[in-house]
């Protein structure tokens, strides 16, 4: 009778709770003991059938004539005992609910430090799991759920199995075994539905009180910022104020600093700027640490330390590759400041060296380039000449091309040059591709060489005469024309006798402003060479063709009788 009142002050119990909680009220609260009720009957009938199998086995230990009866005994009773912990257990979960479960910590243990790092650590991580937890009590109830009813199935499978074994059977001393075995496994098949009764309520209780994901995750995150987010926020205020203001007076202290105002990059003045970054960064990470520790935060305060200590470990690998661009920094590498290096095919000047050099072109529009400081590893620099040039033309220079192309740059960046070509055409090259083509820059001044001919009857005054006077003409009209800054001397020299021609080598130099008119004035030049000749009365020559061929006397007679006929027949 013991079983049956405790029971009863079970059941008792139950009824008492759900009108004592002020929460358990309305529909939701009846339909919930109701369905406790209802799982604390499902396990009433097995823990009876427990009871009364351990009273009777109680019985027959003590009847048992040998020790290995009692020791057989002994075994089931044993059983029981187990079984009825468990089903009592059951109670206690239906009656306590999901709040049961949680009632009692675990027992403290001795840890050693990487169990202590793990208990530091686990407030965060608690915090991050707590979105998964309901979810994942909820999937092993389900497999727990199936398991019960898969067992449940399978005892009465057996069940039914004996009672038919039972119809069939004509000997009667199977009667008895036949009978402890159904007991057994209606025992199974009570315990089984029990499990099953108890899972359900539990995930009924789980379902109830599982809380949407949204609102789990804004919980987790408005429990950080409460607790730990205004630390955080305090610590990246004062680690970025130390930081700037140690920059800013260092700044300050530069402008009035001896070692900063001579030889620009200098080792020391180098080796002061690397240190003042050092230091700022020292004094915001001792900021952070700062804050953390007045704030008594030693959650973040250990993160932050396990952080640096993690990166310190890290440096005595990452280090050492770092060493020449350290060096490079210090203007002692193979690229120094205010030399100049090719990148790109491009002449540049290295205008700063710091972990993202400044590369500058001042003939270039865009001339400006970032290059990183790992990219200067592989390249050298040397001291320019304060006479050669950062590129061969300018915009708006006028230029001739190896191909023929003659105009003006408009537009010459690192990527490409554009010329505008007389009538109005643009025509692009790819930076490189124009330095390929030897531009010759006309914007500066530039010649003009031409070459005229004379025939060979005025031979007499060939070398005096024809070429001082085709220069003064020249030089006068030019001069007329363009005017005396425009024009910087003319020339006229005898330079070769030709086959059927004495020719003239003609060289006039010009200045830079005429560059735009340089295919006009190689005509012009022809032109009043023209001029010249007829003005003096100078033959100009053409090309003639002698044909010499050997002829019989019958072709000779021929052609003289064409002659007389009247006939012009050059041979």
């Amino acid at each position: 009778m013991r079983w049956f009142c405790g029971m009863m002050m079970v059941l008792a119990f139950a009824g008492n709770v759900a009108a004592a909680d002020p929460t358990i009220d309305g529909d939701i609260g009846t339909s919930v003991i109701e369905r406790n009720l209802t799982s604390l009957e499902g396990v009433i009938d097995p823990l009876s059938g427990s009871y009364n199998e351990l009273e009777k086995l109680n019985g027959e230990i003590n009847q048992a004539a040998t020790d290995e009866a009692k020791q057989g005994i002994q075994i089931r009773i044993d059983a029981e005992r187990e079984r009825i912990r468990q089903l009592r257990g059951n109670i206690r979960d239906i009656v306590g609910g999901a709040e049961a479960a949680e009632y009692d910590g675990g027992p403290a243990k001795e840890a050693d430090l990487q169990a202590q790092v793990s208990e530091l650590l686990r407030p965060l991580l608690d915090g991050l799991q707590d979105v998964t937890t309901a979810p994942r009590e909820l999937e092993a109830l389900r497999k727990s759920l199936g398991a019960s009813t898969e067992r449940k199935r399978k005892s009465e499978v057996i069940i039914a199995r004996i009672n038919e074994l039972s119809k069939l059977n004509k000997d009667a001393a199977l009667i008895p075994e036949l009978e402890s075995a159904r007991r057994f496994w209606e025992t199974r098949q009570a315990e089984a539905a029990g499990q099953i009764a108890v899972t359900r309520a539990q995930i009924e209780d789980r379902e109830r009180q599982r809380k949407p994901l949204w609102e789990t995750l804004s919980g987790l995150f408005s429990q950080f910022f409460r607790n730990r987010g205004l630390n955080l926020l305090l610590a990246l205020v004062v680690g970025f104020s130390g930081f700037f203001l140690v920059r800013r007076i260092y700044r300050s202290l530069r402008r009035y600093s001896p070692v900063h105002r001579g030889e620009k990059g200098n080792l020391t003045g180098r080796i002061s700027d690397i240190l003042a970054v050092g230091l700022s960064m020292l004094t915001g990470v001792i900021g952070v640490l700062l804050v953390f520790y007045l704030r008594a935060d030693w959650l973040l305060l250990t993160l932050v330390v396990v952080l640096l200590l993690g990166g310190a470990w890290a440096g005595k690998t990452a280090l050492p590759p770092y060493v020449d661009q350290i060096r490079m920094l210090l203007n002692l590498g193979s690229v120094r400041e205010g030399e100049r290096v090719v990148y790109l095919d491009l002449p540049w000047k290295v205008a700063s060296i710091r972990l993202f050099t400044t590369f500058t072109n001042p003939n270039l529009q865009g001339g400006s380039l970032r290059i990183p400081i790992r990219q200067l590893m592989k390249m050298t620099s040397r001291e320019p000449d304060h006479k050669e040039p950062w590129f061969p033309t300018m915009e708006d220079d006028w230029v001739i091309l190896a191909d023929g192309t003659f105009g003006k740059t408009v537009t010459q960046t690192p990527e490409q040059v554009v010329i505008l070509q007389l009538g109005g055409s643009r025509k692009s090259y790819a930076t490189s591709e124009f330095l390929a083509k030897a531009p010759e820059n006309l914007s500066h001044g530039f010649r003009i060489s031409c070459t005229f001919g004379i025939d060979y009857q005025h031979q007499v005054e060939a070398t005096d005469h024809i070429p001082k006077a085709l220069e003064s003409s020249l030089t006068t009209a030019l001069l007329t024309e363009l005017g005396r800054e425009a024009v910087r001397s003319v020339k006229v020299e005898l330079s070769a006798a030709a086959a059927s021609s004495i020719n003239y080598a003609i060289i006039a130099d010009f200045d830079g402003s005429l560059a735009s008119r340089y295919r006009f004035l190689e005509r012009r030049i022809q032109s009043l060479c023209v001029e010249t000749c007829n003005a003096q009365g100078w033959i100009i020559p053409f090309t003639q063709i002698t044909v010499h061929q050997a002829i019989d006397s019958e072709t000779a007679g021929l052609l003289t009788a064409a002659s007389v006929a009247g006939s012009d027949v050059t041979s």
